[in-house]
């Protein structure tokens, strides 16, 4: 999304052109930060011939940009005064605000001037602009040191943040409303998997080579997380590179949600696979597995070991859900995944279990058989993971009738 910027030469570019670029930039920079934009994605300042190719007919590039921007900005400071003392605007950035009334709402054209030129009041405008959105105002005498520079830029900024805002509206609430990524269709009826009622999963040696091993899932309550990218820088990662990944301490971003002491896994068809092994009646099975996509990049991981007899235990599960988004998160942001990221998180099968608790009247019986917590970041920094964490927890709550929890006793869980 551009935001096109029309601008003057006429006064000194120090006090003028210069002050208001670097207030759109910090602007936009804001922007950008707040809705955990990507430098990729958050507007972008937009000017002239700026990055047309070859010898670009100006004019008709200029009015291409502004009839395709997001929002226009122009400046009105006061470049002449006509034979009755008029005060006058470039005649430039006239044509081309004109231009952008033809082609946008008036909702999405900014106007700024410098008061110390001119016009020191909206009435001193030409006609058909003064009734319109107010203008943008600032103050920098020619005789301003670096000081003064500094102050107008930052209060100039501070006004064009909050301007973009209203006329970025519908762009801002398409972005913050955005479901994310959908990632791999889920079981139907069950979100927790990917896979059918007694699936066998298959895959390639750990270390390569000929031969296939076969794993089966065990069918019970589960816990599960995911983590899904909404792309990568170039191509989706090789399912290798993604096998092999080690991380801080030698971890991988593949390792399992919940409790084992040894892990198994390999190359398969949807991408890699890992989880540890167990063996019932000859076969082999897992109560806990990830799997890596290389279809959407995304893991997947499940858990039936913390609900197994039939208790439900709030701080192994955030704990857990912690450590797993910790190193899937490391991996993935290695291997390149930027954007979007959604994280889901939830447990099937509650109906039956109880709320862990050292007295009666802290235990409780699930009212809800499943729940599900997801949320969209392009950041996942720790405070946005403790919110998701929080949010997790309160779920789980919920479905037991327990009161709500607190941040802080979140933080505890993970510190304890």
């Amino acid at each position: 999304m551009k935001v096109f910027w029309s601008w003057q030469s006429d006064r000194a570019a120090k006090f003028n052109r210069d002050v208001i670029q670097a207030a759109l930039g910090r602007a936009l920079e804001a922007l950008s930060e707040e809705l955990e934009l990507q430098p990729s994605e958050g507007p972008e300042l937009d000017h002239d011939t700026k990055n047309a190719k070859g010898m670009a007919a100006i004019a008709d590039t200029i009015f291409d940009k502004i009839k395709n921007a997001g929002v226009f900005v122009g400046d009105m400071t006061t470049v002449g005064r006509s034979e009755g003392g008029r005060e006058l605007p470039n005649p430039n950035v006239l044509i081309e605000l004109g231009w952008a009334w033809a082609h946008l709402t008036h909702e999405r054209i900014i106007l700024v001037a410098n008061k110390y030129y001119g016009p020191k009041k909206p009435e001193n405008l030409p006609f058909d602009i003064r009734h319109r959105r107010a203008v943008i105002f600032y103050n920098l005498p020619k005789t301003a040191d670096d000081v003064a520079i500094e102050e107008a830029t930052a209060e100039l900024a501070g006004a064009f943040t909050e301007a973009l805002h209203t006329s970025l509206s519908e762009w801002l609430a398409e972005i913050s409303s955005t479901p994310g990524p959908a990632g791999m269709p889920s079981r139907s009826g069950d979100p927790s998997v990917w896979f059918e009622k007694g699936a066998v999963i298959k895959h390639q040696p750990y270390h390569g080579g000929a031969g296939e091993e076969a794993i089966k899932p065990v069918e019970a309550r589960r816990l599960y997380v995911r983590i899904i990218p909404e792309k990568f820088k170039g191509a989706l990662p090789k399912a290798l590179s993604v096998h092999r990944f080690q991380g801080p301490q030698g971890n991988s971003g593949m390792n399992p949600l919940g409790p084992y002491s040894g892990a198994e896994g390999g190359l398969n068809t949807e991408g890699t696979v890992m989880y540890a092994v167990g063996r019932r009646d000859g076969q082999a099975e897992t109560w806990t597995m990830t799997q890596w996509f290389r279809e959407t990049g995304e893991l997947w991981s499940f858990d039936n070991a913390r609900l197994e007899k039939d208790r439900f235990f709030v701080g192994s599960l955030i704990t857990e859900v912690a450590q797993f988004l910790a190193r899937g998160l490391h991996m993935l942001t290695k291997l390149g995944a930027i954007g979007q990221i959604r994280i889901e998180a939830g447990a099937v099968g509650l109906l039956g279990t109880e709320w862990a608790g050292n007295f009666a009247h802290e235990r409780g019986n699930a009212l809800r058989d499943r729940v599900t917590v997801s949320e969209t970041r392009r950041r996942w920094d720790e405070p946005a993971i403790d919110e998701f964490l929080l949010n997790l927890a309160n779920e789980m709550a919920d479905a037991y009738g327990r009161g709500e929890l607190k941040i802080e006793q979140v933080r505890g869980m993970l510190s304890g």
